[in-house]
Order: C-alpha cells, then sequence, then structure tokens
C-alpha cells in the first residue's frame, strides 16, 4: 500500500502502535478526536447490563471503557474485555471488566474465547489501518469467531482519499468500497453505516438545500471541527471515516463438524 503514502513516507512496518490521548482534545478538539467521543457515545446503545463487550484496541487510556455507564448507568455491561498491543498504566478498575495488555488478537483469540467464551458486541475502532492487510484479514476473521451467532460487530476506520492520501501513522488506508468487500469477505454482514466526519467541500455535494441553509445557520456558532461531523452520519459516501455495524452473515457459518476442526 506504499503507493497511497504521502511523498516521501514509506510503510514497511507492519503495525502501528499509535495512541489516542484524551488531553490532544482536552480544550482544542479536532474533528478526528471529535468523532472518537460520538462513536463512544453510540456503540453505548448496544450495550447494557446483559451482553459481553469486546473492545479491540481499547488503548492505554482505555475511553470507550470509562465512557461505560457515564450519563447511562444501564450501559455497563455484564462483562468487558479490553485488549490492545501496547501496556496499559492505568486499567479501568470495575467488577467484571478484564484487561489484556500487550496482547496480539490475531494469533492469540483463541486464549480470549477459551477465558471468556463468544461475546454481543465487538467494538474495533480505528484499528485496521495501523496494520499490514494481510494482519486486518486475520483479524476480522478472528472477530467472527468471537461474535455469537446474533451479536455486533461496530467497526471503524478512515476511508482513504487520492486527494488527502493517507494519514502518517497508517499503514493500510482504504476506499469505502474496498472496506465493505473486507467485511464481507470475512462473513459479516453490513446492516448500518453512519459517516463520522468528513468535509465540507464533499458533504456539500450530497446535501439538500435545506441541509446546507441549516449547516450555514449553525456554523454561526459551531467550529469546523464540530461542522465536519454534522452531516456525516446521514452521507457515509461523502465521509472522511465510516462505522459500520455488522452481524455475522448467516450464509458463511460453517457446519458444526468443519467448526470444530477450524476452532
Amino acid at each position: 500500500m506504499t503507493s497511497r503514502a504521502k511523498d516521501g513516507l514509506e510503510v514497511t512496518r507492519d503495525f502501528d502502535q499509535t495512541q489516542l490521548k484524551l488531553a490532544q482534545f482536552k480544550y482544542q478538539p479536532h474533528k478526528d478526536y471529535l468523532g472518537h467521543i460520538f462513536r463512544w457515545g453510540f456503540a453505548s446503545k448496544y450495550v447494557n447490563r446483559k451482553v459481553k463487550v469486546l473492545d479491540v484496541g481499547c488503548g492505554q487510556e482505555m475511553p470507550f471503557a470509562r465512557s461505560l455507564g457515564g450519563s447511562n448507568i444501564n450501559s455497563v455491561p455484564e462483562m468487558y474485555v479490553g485488549v490492545d498491543l501496547n501496556k496499559i498504566k492505568d486499567p479501568v478498575n470495575r467488577k467484571n471488566f478484564h484487561v489484556k495488555d500487550e496482547f496480539n488478537i490475531i494469533s492469540d483469540w483463541r486464549k480470549l474465547k477459551r477465558e471468556f467464551g463468544q461475546f454481543d458486541v465487538i467494538v474495533n475502532f480505528e484499528v485496521f489501518e495501523h496494520m499490514q492487510m494481510e494482519y486486518g484479514r486475520r483479524m476480522l476473521k478472528a472477530f467472527k469467531r468471537l461474535l455469537k451467532p446474533d451479536g455486533v460487530l461496530i467497526f471503524s476506520m478512515p476511508v482513504y482519499s487520492e486527494r488527502y492520501k493517507m494519514a502518517r501513522n497508517h499503514i493500510n488506508e482504504l476506499k469505502k468500497e474496498e472496506i465493505e468487500d473486507e467485511l464481507h469477505s470475512a462473513g459479516f454482514k453490513i446492516k448500518q453505516q453512519y459517516g463520522t466526519f468528513g468535509n465540507w467541500n464533499d458533504l456539500k455535494k450530497v446535501a439538500t438545500k435545506e441541509e446546507i441553509a441549516l449547516y450555514k445557520t449553525v456554523g454561526g456558532f459551531y467550529s469546523n471541527d464540530l461542522l465536519g461531523c454534522f452531516l456525516s452520519p446521514k452521507y457515509p459516501e461523502a465521509a472522511r471515516n465510516i462505522t459500520h455495524v455488522c452481524s455475522i452473515d448467516k450464509n458463511t457459518i460453517e457446519p458444526i463438524f468443519i467448526k470444530s476442526i477450524i476452532q
């Protein structure tokens, strides 16, 4: 994927272990980081006291875990498991919250399944673009093994743009159609798609006249970073980042005797 990198940037590493730092948008929020906040709030809609949640790439500060049970106490899950390649120095200390740091989901997913079983909800925010395609595909296949047959995968990643090229800390950005193909190939059915943030020059090409007028009105108060998230949920095709809500494609579930061999 080096041809998609910015000029002069070589992408040779297998993984990029970039970490989200909450302090980066504490006082001067950027749309990339606002997108994270909106994703956490969206994903919490799928969490309640009866579900088991797996957070892959939970981050050193575990922001999604910390967001659960904030304004909605019912968003505390029956069990939460967070895994990350990095060392987590200050894990969330709650009952039935578990952390596996310095953990490679690609090679060690079977350990999770033996210890915790399958999950009702798997969240994977902004991870796929930080690994080579081979590993990303293996990760998606691991998700399918770890998700309950009626479970939900909430998966987000940036959308590659020829105009902007890949971010410097990204290894593997994909176009919207390519992301969809990878999810389908891994055995998932995309139920919903929401843009997370975008650029106004792209969004105004698909927005209605009424939406453009409203955008200009609220733009008198909101910053451009927040406005970049304003219409994106409605127009994922024009967004720079998309959140996908997926279920297991029932047509790809292997017969029991094949499953036993694979597992």
